[in-house]
């Protein structure tokens, strides 16, 4: 790729706030495509269901095969690529994350920073296809109604719903419906670090943000998931530099820049720490693979 940055394509606010489509093979690399043909991220999330066949993608540098009977979620920001595809059925829904239920995102923040993609059985294919099929010809017929927008996106949440049964009961983890205060603090806090880090590297402007104190916040974070708030900024600093570093042009320092580090040597340090090897050390290898 030759780009100094990776595209970023926007989710029009028309339509719903989502759009829908049947797969085809117009979701495989070529010339006449190349919005989605190349490597790309959304400003909103995005659900592939296979039906029938198989898709090879290439997301945030990892090779993820999803075989029939399975979805696979795509998270606002992730830098996906298509790669392959054999003999498709399914869907393909992208739609703002904003129409979600909060407690559907709660649920699966621990697949934020991780590639959620798993199998269905029968009963849960068949389930999710009809409620996309109906989404398909709802925001489809012309004319809108008084409550077409609740309706459709009342329909996008029942499939997250779903899909959140789903995916709690493979991880075999529970959720807590009851949305504790410490939960709902984590939980909060990440959604801060993804919207802000580029700006806030430190825990206190977060919890300043979340309206405790920056002890407060550390315990909790530390209590619900095990590793230290600062981890999960530095984290998601890393994760964004090493998009930049395999799927654009940019030099070291200009990625540094671009990531709110004045001082790049810094920004080489932390990376290193985080990773375990430099930037343009990590780079290169990725680069050979």
């Amino acid at each position: 790729m030759t780009n100094d940055n990776v595209q970023l394509i926007m989710l029009s606010s028309e339509n719903y706030d989502l759009m829908i489509s049947p797969m085809s093979m117009s979701y495989i690399p070529s010339e006449s495509d190349p919005d989605t043909s190349v490597a790309h991220r959304h400003d909103y999330s995005s659900l592939f269901l296979l039906e029938k066949g198989s898709i090879t993608m290439l997301v945030d540098n990892e090779y993820v095969t999803m075989n029939e009977s399975s979805v696979l979620l795509i998270n606002k920001g992730q830098v996906h690529q298509p790669v392959d595809t054999f003999g498709i059925i399914g869907w393909v829904m992208v739609f703002d994350e904003k129409i979600l239920d909060p407690e559907i995102l709660n649920s699966l923040d621990g697949s934020q920073d991780a590639i959620c993609c798993f199998s269905l059985n029968h009963a849960e294919l068949a389930f999710l296809n009809d409620i996309l099929y109906n989404i398909n010809i709802t925001a489809g017929k012309t004319g809108r109604g008084p409550f077409t927008n609740k309706l459709l996106h009342g329909m996008v949440n029942t499939v997250y719903y779903k899909l959140v049964n789903i995916y709690w009961s493979l991880t075999t983890n529970t959720f807590d419906s009851s949305n504790s205060r410490p939960t709902q603090i984590t939980h909060d806090f990440k959604k801060l670090v993804r919207k802000h880090f580029k700006e806030e590297k430190k825990p206190a402007s977060y919890a300043e943000k979340l309206n405790i104190s920056v002890t407060y916040l550390n315990d909790t974070v530390k209590k619900i998931t095990g590793f230290k708030s600062t981890n999960f900024i530095q984290q998601e600093i890393t994760a964004e530099a090493q998009r930049q570093l395999i799927y654009t042009t940019k030099s070291v320092k200009e990625i540094a820049y671009d990531l709110g580090f004045n001082d790049w040597k810094y920004f080489i340090r932390l990376f290193s720490k985080v990773v375990g090897k430099s930037p343009t050390v990590y780079r290169r290898e990725v680069k050979k693979v």
